[in-house]
């Protein structure tokens, strides 16, 4: 009944004109749900995004592939110039943390927690913990734009569009970290 109830949920996530193929370097939605959505993106290296539009101009994006994960931020009354560096407080709950953020585009932040695999491995800790259910983060920027807070108790919806979606990174011949198919042995 599971595994009915997930397939289910999956169907009517996924709208029908997001499961037709798109051009490379475009994305195509696999489904939305309050205001999240997953797509997935077949360029080299291909790569899933999981979005966050309030509908108002700010976006909370992050973009995994195989062997990486980003965390972007974005309004659209930005105007970043190239080379920026400021700092964003995360408030969540596991308390609150001052990281880097660099300017990814000129209306983009990339938010960087920490060099390396370390910031990789806290990024995918707040994406796991997110779709277990995470109460919302406020992000609090260093300049004069306001506290965001960041709905990330609402990506539950998401977790089976997310997976299918990682799933689709993996090669057809190896077996996804994240598919039902793997086995203890």
């Amino acid at each position: 009944m599971k595994t009915f109830s997930a397939l289910l949920l999956t169907a009517f996530l996924i709208p029908a004109t997001a499961r037709s193929e798109t051009a490379s370097g475009e994305t195509e939605w696999m489904g939305e749900a309050r205001q999240w959505s997953v797509g997935f993106v077949d360029e080299k290296p291909s790569y899933c995004r999981l979005v966050w539009n309030n509908e108002l101009g700010k976006t909370v994006e992050f973009r995994q592939s195989l062997d990486s994960v980003m965390w972007l931020v974005s309004k659209d009354g930005w105007d970043i110039p190239k080379g920026t560096t400021t700092q964003v407080t995360l408030v969540g709950y596991s308390g609150t943390k001052a990281v880097a953020a660099k300017g990814f585009d000129s209306k983009t932040l990339r938010i960087v927690p920490a060099d390396g695999k370390t910031g990789v491995a806290q990024i995918k800790t707040i994406l796991k913990n997110s779709f277990v259910g995470t109460p919302d983060m406020e992000l609090d920027f260093s300049g004069d734009e306001g506290k965001w807070v960041v709905p990330l108790s609402r990506v539950q919806q998401m977790y089976t569009t997310y997976v299918n979606c990682l799933n689709r990174l993996v090669p057809a011949n190896q077996v996804s970290p994240v598919s039902d198919k793997t086995q203890p042995f």
